[in-house]
């Protein structure tokens, strides 16, 4: 099975062939383009992944930290991991729409539009938390 498109012109001298399901109306696009895409998808993926790590860990160690008798209010960490978790979700669905989004505009031979909302609402939401888990240690 050839990676190469059906009925497409030779390549011009210097240039890849594109595999897989990249249309043949695309103009000719540098590979390393879409490959510095799936990069950035990646590193958005492995941060939420770390979001959601730290906030499992930190809502077990409320109910830990009420049973071992160090914080009575360890429901509170339980709410605050819930949150990282949430925030971890929601980088990842951004990382899938903005990869979608950049790929289209790739394979389109569109100007790529880089958003901020979500890159705006992370760095906002990890400070508030940040912030608020400062807070409940310096208090607590």
């Amino acid at each position: 099975m050839s990676m190469q498109r059906t009925g497409t012109p030779p390549q011009a001298e210097g240039r890849q062939a594109l595999p897989g399901n990249i249309p043949a109306s695309a103009p000719q696009i540098d590979l390393r383009v879409l490959q510095a895409n799936e990069r950035t998808l990646l590193a958005w993926i492995r941060t939420g992944l770390a979001l959601m790590g730290f906030g499992f860990v930190v809502a077990r160690i409320g109910p830990w930290l009420r049973e071992q008798e160090i914080d009575r209010n360890g429901g509170w960490f339980v709410w605050t991991g819930a949150a990282f978790l949430a925030l971890g979700t929601f980088c990842n669905l951004a990382a899938g729409v903005r990869f979608v989004r950049t790929r289209a505009a790739i394979l389109a031979g569109k100007p790529i539009v880089p958003g901020q909302a979500a890159v705006l609402s992370l760095a906002f939401g990890l400070a508030l938390l940040g912030g608020l888990l400062a807070v409940h240690v310096l208090l607590g």
